[in-house]
């Protein structure tokens, strides 16, 4: 290799040197420190599975399973954990969690930039500074760069832009070449199946098909300009730009073929990742989404017109909902701008500006009617957020600025009338910013992203990037050099682009503690022995403040930002309620769970139906649905031992304490009492209720029982006073006096001799720690396993849930049961009531261990989730699995003593892996194919 080589080598790699600075450069917090991404869906969604995911791929074993949220459900077929995404492993087993998706974030970046360089250079054919351009305005602006708190879609959104790389030039002639843009194409659409985000695989396959069709119009249509168009193209000094000569854009028959490549790839692409697509594929049809979302979810999270201008133009010191922010500085949107000027000279600029003018048509979505149409259509209907479309937007314009770049190179009086027509459609813009505000009480935007006019500061940097822009364009019309007059342009896209994106996620990470810390409710559930350990169901909101937020302040306060100060103090919050989908982080079990994606499972949404208001449906995260404690047989149904809530509904009464989490309405005749009485010498009983109470019946701790009258003292609280100081080890109330029905809200002992006091509340619940939240233990909690002798049919989840509703239905003594249509051998009837111990030898993932002892045949109820894929044996015998009450898994065993053990394989994975392993092997040998015949 002669030196010439070795400097068109070097020369080569300057460029992606420089767009790996710049990464570094905007990322520099990410890159360069320990501090970590600690806010939204990265803190609660991804934090969490990836750790998942990072522990068993540690251990190696593949995670089936997932016992920890949703009352288990299984963790492989969630596409969104990404766990056979192959840039994921390496992090994975080298990071720890949050540095490990810091890492993704900006190796993707990289990726992006990369790719967006290339599509320039080689789609557009644009110089390297234009290329530079390109990847600049797509990997560092706004939309993408808003996205890295959702992982798994920037990791697809990264490839996006290669697809143009392999399928945007013309197919070379023969199979060989079909072939080699089909391998391509395969493998990019497998990663983007493996990264996980379904909707930006479907984005990523409906735009090619565009930009293929819009290169198809141009061919046909607009060559009948090229004559016309071809003087005046050398005349302005665009000549660099083939795209309507002959030879560069081909006939209309060739552009057919460029469809083939695509269609072969993504029928490629679907074998190749088929190990992950056949779980999520069959988890899919069991989701709470079968079958697409209704209309107005499909439509949920649409951008609003209102907020056009904080979403394309910078603001400085503002921040807006991530899902709308397509920012880029004004002097890109000018580049872009003065290249769509040259729709019909360009046939790339034609189909890029479809892409912009699409992506804005679409982010709309609710404001757009076409949209609704496509809300009912298969495919659309499986997604929200239309606002995602902006990506098309984004790359579009990323396109169209790399070209504008190159055009302003070439003459100055080639962008005199588009950069006119630019201000005022940008000036309308910034006009919207004010005016859309007295609109908002008609059309309100939402509490995601409410509105906001543009800040003084914002308004300055409009002024000088235009004032910038038009004085670069004065200059250049006097015959200044152009090369300084570039290089203003470009240093004040880097420093507006580096200032309108300081309030971006990336830029404001916290300390690691957010993440690494425990707090002392997880401490405190983590010391349940039981196995497995009983289920939690937090209550709380994030209203309080910590207890240490004084002393945070001291410790962080010069140290982190106010933003990043704030998400750590978030953090701390949600690690005390232990918040969807924390408890994977800790291996703890809930009852909750949170998924924007295909879980819950159908039958937990329906269950929940149980616990929730009329009419609610969810996708977990019930402590936002719930008003109060759900009624007891349910929570002891769910292996619920313990209630997670705050002290914000909590009340201080004349200098006493009201525990009012647990309220009882009590209709006449009812009867509550209190579960767990402390230790305490009291002399009067103090009870908050909507009405007068009956008197209250206690027993002293020497046995004596008697009534005690309730006293009004103020509105809402009445007083029992003791006849002698003492330990009560009973206390029994009744339904309130002439009323329908009453509520007790709050009962409390009072030892007025010392103004002492202990708050105590009804039912069986027992405070075991209260710092800035309280955890109760629920006394009457069922076991995971248990033996039932009396059960009844139902042929669906939805009905066993209707019968399960029934104030007749006790769970503790009968089980709902839903047929199994693979079951041969005989049912047997319901059982006499007989003894029987029931205990978990062993409990796992995939495989759980049941010794049971029994006098009588009967039903095992084990309350975890029923999903394909479990398989029962008794004694090493296969059994029939049952769904038992709703959603969990129930078994019949016979008498005496047996070894019951509960294993999950993934049918649907093992299928996959065969598939997958074919196609790479196919992939492989079409490779070295290519390159045999390459030689």
């Amino acid at each position: 290799m002669n030196h010439s080589s070795h400097t068109h080598i070097f020369k080569r790699f300057i460029p992606l040197v420089a767009l790996a600075a710049l990464v570094l450069l905007f990322f520099n917090k990410l890159a360069f420190s320990n501090l970590i991404l600690a806010r939204g869906d990265m803190f609660l969604y991804f934090y969490p599975y990836w750790q998942a995911a990072m522990a068993a791929l540690r251990d190696g074993r593949i995670p089936l399973w997932n016992p920890n949220i949703f009352m288990g459900a299984p963790l492989l077929a969630n596409s969104q954990v990404g766990f056979f995404y192959p840039l994921n492993w390496p992090f994975w087993l080298l990071l720890e969690t949050p540095y490990a998706v810091s890492a993704s974030i900006i190796l993707h970046i990289g990726i992006a930039a990369v790719g967006a360089y290339l599509a320039g250079r080689r789609i557009m054919r644009v110089s390297v500074i234009g290329g530079l351009v390109t990847a600049v305005t797509f990997a560092l602006g706004g939309y993408l760069t808003a996205q890295v708190e959702h992982i798994n879609q920037l990791q697809g959104l990264a490839w996006l832009p290669w697809f143009l790389v392999v399928i945007g030039k013309p197919t070379k002639s023969g199979w060989r070449g079909i072939i080699g843009q089909s391998t391509a194409v395969a493998l990019l659409f497998a990663l983007q199946l493996l990264a996980g985000h379904t909707q930006t695989t479907f984005i990523t396959g409906i735009a090619i098909g565009i930009w293929l069709l819009t290169q198809l119009f141009a061919k046909r249509f607009l060559r009948s300009l090229e004559s016309n168009l071809a003087q005046t193209t050398t005349e302005q000094g665009h000549n660099r730009y083939k795209g309507y000569n002959g030879k560069a854009v081909g006939t209309f028959k060739a552009g057919l073929w460029q469809f083939v490549p695509l269609i072969l790839g993504a029928v490629f692409a679907l074998l190749l990742a088929a190990v992950q697509l056949l779980p999520t594929l069959e988890l899919t049809s069991l989701s709470s989404r079968q079958g697409g979302l209704a209309v107005n979810e499909v439509l949920s999270f649409s951008l609003h017109p209102l907020l056009l201008t904080r979403s394309f133009l910078p603001t400085y010191n503002q921040s807006l909902f991530s899902e709308y922010v397509a920012i880029l500085p004004l002097i890109l949107l000018a580049l872009a701008f003065i290249a769509a000027w040259q729709w019909r000279v360009h046939a790339t600029v034609f189909s890029a500006l479809v892409w912009v003018l699409m992506g804005i048509l679409l982010a709309f979505g609710l404001f757009n009617p076409l949209y609704w149409l496509l809300a009912r259509l298969p495919a659309f209907n499986l997604f929200r957020v239309p606002a995602r479309w902006l990506i098309l937007y984004a790359l579009g314009t990323a396109l169209l600025a790399g070209v504008g770049w190159d055009l302003i190179r070439a003459q100055c009086v080639a962008w005199q009338r588009p950069l006119r027509w630019f201000l005022i459609i940008v000036i309308a813009i910034m006009a919207w910013g004010f005016i859309s505000g007295s609109m908002v009480g008609v059309l309100p935007t939402g509490p995601e992203a409410p509105f906001e006019a543009p800040h003084v500061v914002t308004i300055i940097g409009w002024m000088l990037e235009l004032g910038i822009l038009l004085g670069v364009f004065f200059l250049c019309r006097r015959g200044v050099a152009k090369r300084p007059l570039q290089l203003i342009l470009g240093t004040t896209i880097l420093i507006s682009l580096f200032a309108a994106t300081r309030t971006h996620p990336y830029n404001n990470p916290t300390t690691p503690e957010a993440y690494f810390d425990l707090r002392p409710p997880i401490t405190r559930l983590l010391i349940d022995s039981n196995t497995p350990p009983g289920r939690f169901l937090s209550l709380s909101d994030t209203f309080f403040d910590p207890g240490d937020q004084a002393e945070i302040n001291s410790i962080y306060a010069g140290q982190l930002s106010a933003q990043a100060l704030y998400d750590y103090t978030v953090a701390i919050k949600q690690k005390e309620i232990i918040s969807p989908n924390l408890p994977l982080v800790y291996g703890l079990n809930a009852v909750d769970g949170f998924d924007g994606g295909i879980l819950p499972l159908r039958a937990y949404s329906e269950l929940m139906r149980l616990v929730l208001p009329a009419g609610t449906t969810t996708d977990g995260r019930l402590r936002e649905q719930l008003t109060a404690v759900p009624p007891s047989r349910w929570l002891d149904l769910f292996n619920a031992a313990y209630l997670i809530t705050d002290k914000t509904g909590d009340v201080w009464v004349d200098g006493i304490f009201f525990d009012r989490q647990h309220p009882v309405t009590m209709q006449p005749g009812d009867t509550i009492e209190v579960g767990t009485i402390p230790n305490f010498e009291a002399t009067e009983i103090h009870v908050l209720a909507t009405a007068q109470p009956e008197p209250v019946t206690v027993q002293s701790i020497e046995g004596t029982s008697y009534n005690i009258n309730l006293k009004f003292i103020q509105d809402g609280l009445y007083r029992a006073k003791l006849p002698t100081p003492t330990t009560l080890t009973a206390i029994k109330l009744k339904a309130c006096e002439r009323v329908a029905a009453c509520e007790i809200q709050a009962l409390t002992l009072v030892d007025s001799r010392a103004d002492a006091f202990q708050s105590i509340v009804p039912g069986s619940y027992r405070l075991i720690h209260s710092g800035d939240v309280k955890i109760y233990a629920n006394l009457d909690v069922q076991p995971r396993a248990f033996w039932l002798s009396d059960w009844q049919w139902q042929p669906d989840s939805a009905a066993a849930v209707e019968a399960m509703q029934t104030d007749e239905f006790d769970p503790r003594n009968t089980a709902v049961l839903i047929p199994n249509p693979s079951a041969s051998q005989p049912v047997p009837t319901s059982q006499t009531t007989s003894s029987a111990t029931v205990n978990i030898r062993t409990y796992t993932p995939e495989n759980i261990i049941v010794q049971t002892q029994s006098d009588t045949a009967g039903l095992l109820v084990l309350t975890d989730a029923f999903y394909p894929g479990w398989q029962t044996a008794v004694d090493g015998e296969p059994v029939p699995l049952y769904q038992a009450n709703g959603m969990f898994r129930a078994v019949f065993v016979p008498a005496g003593e047996h070894q019951v053990v509960f294993s999950y394989e993934s049918k649907g994975m093992e299928n996959g892996r065969i598939i997958s392993l074919a196609a790479l092997l196919l992939l492989l040998l079409s490779l070295g194919f290519l390159r045999l015949k390459s030689r």
